[in-house]
C-alpha cells in the first residue's frame, strides 16, 4: 500500500512520516516566513513611530 500526499496526491516514500509531500511543505512554509517578515516589519514601524512620539521628535545631535 503505497501512502499519498493529503493535498496533492503525490506518491510518497514508504518510510516517510509526514502526511504531505516536500513540495507541498515548501509551500506551506513560505506563507508562514512571508506572514512573520510582514509581522516583523509592523512591529519594527510601530517601535520607530512609537520611539518617536516618546522623544517628541527630538536629537540629540545639536542644530548648526
Amino acid at each position: 500500500m503505497s501512502k499519498n500526499c493529503k493535498k496533492c496526491k503525490r506518491e510518497l516514500p514508504q518510510n516517510s512520516k509526514i502526511d504531505i509531500c516536500e513540495n507541498c511543505q515548501n509551500i506551506k512554509n513560505g506563507k508562514i516566513r512571508r506572514v512573520l517578515k510582514g509581522a516583523v516589519g509592523v512591529l519594527g514601524t510601530a517601535v520607530t513611530v512609537g520611539l518617536w512620539i516618546i522623544t517628541k521628535g527630538k536629537s540629540e545631535t545639536p542644530e548648526i
